[in-house]
């Protein structure tokens, strides 16, 4: 005849074996002789959370608790549920009756912490996890955690201290590497960011975004040939992001290498998802290499994106008036002048055109503002004297 025993040990073999539905019939067959047997309780709610049927695990863990009031595996695991079904102020009643009977708990302190972290009480997650360190020096995952915090935080030299731990007892975590370069970059420690971003990149040659943020950093310092060929790295490891090409584009553009900077600009363009930026810096580079028409049509799909931008507004103009398409240039200009943002050159050349139109006052008034803007200008000086016979 079998006992609780028996039918205890069978609903955990068929548990291991991921059984469940037989599981809960041999737990139910034990509780059929002992109803008031905790344990099999316990483990008749593991069944029914394995099995995801969360309520009944919950009634039977309650059970469980009430027949032992310190089953501190039973309060776990039912503040652990609580917490992935997403009913947090249960879970934390839980951990909380969990801690009241055994303080030191860094199981259910571990749990209290993510909880806390889940919820975005940082400080209260934080406060478990340097509790949990206090205890346990060595556990790295809780150690991620609170660098991770202080990270989000933006307490960066806190978090630098605590990867940098992580880091000293797994050296060769190019993830780890690569985190702590992207702090220093934030705390513009460019030279230790770099360090640690060619560590990572040692470790994992395939870390296409660490190749990307080297690349990104070393744009920022002006060295341009090498952010290049981080940037080449991460493209050809699949870093599909059109800001790869973009930045690319901006260093050869730097570099005085134009075609090769089209050629970056347009594969951004050609992914789809091209923006302002990048088609007004695809125009200004046509415009760099003389190809006029297309700087144009650049210009014109950034104002698509960008109505308001006063700096395509007057390269437009620039174009246009190089172009001697003086109607349009003026367009252009005109609207500079109604948003507050004409320049010393833009009246000087709205005074040219007037001049061409044959209206002498408007040219006067326009070359009067430019003067005004930049006095030191001797070629409006002169424009005006010979227009007015004024010594300016």
């Amino acid at each position: 005849m079998e006992t609780v025993q028996d039918y205890i040990n069978l609903g955990l073999a068929f548990i291991l074996s991921k059984r469940y539905e037989q599981a809960i019939k041999e737990f139910e067959k034990a509780l059929a002789i002992n109803p008031d047997d905790g344990e099999v309780h316990f483990n008749l709610a593991n069944a029914y959370m394995y099995k995801g049927d969360y309520e009944k695990a919950i009634s039977e863990y309650e059970k469980a608790i009430k027949l032992n009031p310190v089953n501190i595996n039973a309060i776990t695991r039912l503040g652990k549920l609580y917490s992935n079904i997403g009913k947090f102020e249960k879970a934390q009643e839980e951990y909380k009756r969990g801690l009241e009977i055994k303080p030191d708990d860094l199981l259910i302190r571990h749990l209290s912490g993510d909880l806390y972290f889940k919820i975005g009480d940082y400080e209260k997650a934080k406060n478990e996890y340097l509790f949990i360190l206090e205890k346990d020096s060595k556990n790295d995952e809780v150690r991620f955690k609170l660098a991770y915090i202080y990270e989000m935080q933006k307490k960066y030299e806190d978090s630098v201290k605590e990867y940098e731990k992580i880091l000293s007892t797994v050296p060769k975590n190019a993830g780890i590497n690569a985190i702590l370069g992207n702090l220093y970059r934030n705390l513009k420690n460019y030279n230790k960011a770099i360090e640690c971003y060619d560590r990572a990149m040692k470790l994992n040659s395939n870390e296409a975004g660490v190749a990307y943020n080297l690349g990104v950093l070393y744009f920022e310092q002006g060295n341009f040939q090498k952010a290049i060929e981080c940037l080449e790295k991460a493209k050809q490891n699949k870093f599909i992001n059109t800001e790869v090409y973009i930045l690319c584009g901006e260093a050869y553009s730097k570099l005085g290498k134009k075609k090769e900077a089209i050629a970056e600009y347009k594969k951004a363009v050609e992914l789809g998802v091209a923006d302002a930026e990048t088609h007004k810096a695809l125009g200004f580079v046509y415009s760099e290499e003389g190809q006029i028409d297309e700087a144009i049509e650049e210009y014109k799909k950034a104002l698509e994106h960008k109505k308001d931008d006063i700096s395509i507004i007057e390269n437009l103009g620039h174009i246009y008036y190089k172009k001697i398409k003086y109607k349009e240039a003026k367009e252009y200009f005109l609207q500079c002048v109604e948003k507050g943002k004409a320049n010393a050159d833009i009246y000087y050349k709205l005074g040219n055109i007037a001049m061409k139109d044959n209206n002498a006052e408007k040219a006067k008034e326009y070359w009067k503002k430019a003067l005004e803007i930049n006095p030191d200008n001797e070629i409006i000086k002169k424009n005006l004297k010979l227009l007015t016979g004024e010594n300016l």
